[in-house]
């Protein structure tokens, strides 16, 4: 075997090369390297590891070595994800609210949409005397429910980006805290439908209730809009919108 001509200042790191040694090889090389600190221990006067000390170290660090996963390739980024239209015959109610922890008041954002994706109903409204934020997430679902009775939809989807929301009213554990008031209160909305059920999606897929929900203030406490649609709000569902289903 020939021993390569390395140059004095970057031996250290020429040996590690592929054309020279392999990924294991190149391992050994370098636990073994760092075992030899020892030495230089020793000559300041403290306790070194003998040689078959040092052998079974260096093979426990190849063994986890070895074990570590290595990602084979880098995650991609996540699609951004749109608005999708509900099946035939179905509308969604879109809902999302904004929560201010100093003032303890809120906002709340509704837009519901038929099949086609076309707006059928929008409304915001300012909220006083808020304690949290889920207590928003849940004023504003009821405020969409009402909205979707008073127009007469009989299959609906309540679409949040509240997960604690939407966990609550999949369960029970919703009646015995401070919002059970409300959660019962969508609870029965949704039983005066002939089908409901309740969807969370991602803030992107929200996005035009929650720009509604930013509409509002103290001062303009709130929107109603339900035979004519606004141009720039029918644009922002139309972005927004992924009408096609798969």
């Amino acid at each position: 075997m020939t021993i390569p001509n390395f140059h004095p200042s970057t031996w250290a790191t020429d040996v590690l090369q592929l054309e020279f040694c392999n990924s294991k090889t190149a391992a050994l090389v370098v636990c073994g390297a760092w075992t030899r600190t020892g030495r230089n221990a020793r000559r300041h006067g403290r306790k070194t590891w003998e040689p078959g000390a040092a052998v079974w170290f260096v093979s426990t660090l190849l063994q986890e070595l070895a074990a570590q996963k290595v990602p084979k390739e880098p995650r991609l980024p996540r699609r951004p994800e749109k608005w999708r239209s509900p099946e035939e015959g179905w509308i969604k109610v879109n809902t999302d609210a904004g929560f201010d922890t100093t003032a303890c008041s809120g906002s709340c954002g509704v837009v519901i949409r038929d099949q086609t994706g076309l707006v059928k109903a929008v409304a915001a409204r300012w909220l006083d005397d808020v304690p949290d934020a889920l207590t928003a997430e849940a004023m504003a679902a009821k405020e969409g429910l009402e909205l979707a009775a008073e127009n007469g939809y009989d299959k609906v989807i309540l679409e949040v980006d509240c997960s604690g929301l939407k966990t609550l009213l999949d369960g029970d554990d919703g009646t015995r805290l401070a919002i059970g008031g409300l959660c019962l209160n969508i609870t029965e909305l949704g039983r005066s439908f002939v089908d409901f059920r309740v969807a969370w999606v991602r803030r992107e897929a929200n996005s035009v209730a929650h720009c509604c929900a930013c509409m509002v203030s103290a001062t303009e406490r709130s929107f109603f809009w339900l035979d004519y649609i606004p141009d720039w709000l029918l644009g922002l569902a139309a972005v927004d919108c992924t009408p096609v289903i798969d």
